[in-house]
């Protein structure tokens, strides 16, 4: 009788046991109830996490898990704390100059594509005029293509 009292103590009764089930898998979700079998279950609405919030988490976890990885590789004579902190140092040092190196071949095409633009620009200024008329060109299409058709007779 004894076994039986201590086996009771530490599974919780059927209801407890439906409750603990139920609960939802999401780390994010917040823990329901289950509501008695004589009323209805509540629904508990957890608003969504934006797409940043997640690309955030997930990109910190990532590197908690690449530092975590790279401190096994340390040497065991060098502190645990000291070699994260070594690590992280040196691993958000590539990671801006990786960004720093993304950012400034992206703004020297920009700039390489208008100073190309402007000196084709400066080097045709037919096609410069040409442009500015067909931004304020407010003439019917039709009549436009008649004239061409008529200065190529």
């Amino acid at each position: 009788m004894g076994a039986m009292a201590a086996a009771a103590v530490r599974f919780p009764p059927a209801a407890a046991r439906q409750t603990l089930l139920a609960a939802p898998r999401s780390p994010f979700a917040a823990p329901t109830r289950m509501a008695s079998s004589r009323s209805r279950p509540r629904l508990v609405v957890v608003s969504a996490q934006s797409n940043f919030s997640r690309v955030v988490q997930t990109a910190w976890k990532a590197g908690k898990d690449a530092v975590e990885a790279g401190t096994t590789l340390v040497p065991g004579s060098v502190p645990r704390p000291i070699a994260r902190i070594g690590l992280t140092f040196v691993a958000l040092s590539v990671a801006l100059f990786l960004l720093k190196s993304i950012v400034s071949t992206a703004f020297f095409v920009l700039a390489m594509m208008g100073l190309i633009y402007f000196g084709f620009l400066a080097m045709n200024p037919k096609e410069a005029s040409r442009v500015d008329e067909g931004a304020n060109s407010s003439e019917d299409p039709v009549e436009e293509a008649r004239r061409i058709m008529e200065k190529y007779k």
